[in-house]
């Protein structure tokens, strides 16, 4: 059993993970698909004896979910931090009661 991991940029989104896990899945030799959206990776345990690397990379990439790195946005030389946020201090938020009440036993059913 081999297994393999790989950065996928066009993976943002849970439908994506989806999409990937039902197109990897029916792949003969693949027995797990661990897709994150979070980290943009995929890993597939697989038979090496059934399927290979380069099979499992062509389907990805012929899908729209070509394996590569993911692009690192620089902060812009240009950003300032906005002034109102220093005058607007500490920030408290506060639970209302009512809500409180409502959280009880039946809002389980």
């Amino acid at each position: 059993m081999e297994q393999i991991t790989l950065t996928i940029p066009a993976l943002w989104a849970d439908h994506h993970v989806t999409s990937v896990k039902r197109l990897l899945s029916p792949i003969s030799g693949v027995e797990n698909v661990f897709a994150s959206s979070a980290f943009k990776q995929v890993m597939v345990e697989f038979d090496a004896s059934k399927t290979s690397q380069a099979a499992l990379v062509k389907a990805l990439s012929d899908a729209g979910y070509a394996p590569g790195t993911e692009a690192v946005v620089a902060e812009s030389p240009f950003a300032t931090p906005d002034p109102a946020w220093e005058k607007l201090g500490q920030r408290v938020t506060t639970t209302n009661p009512i809500d409180l009440q409502l959280s009880g036993e039946f809002r389980k059913y």
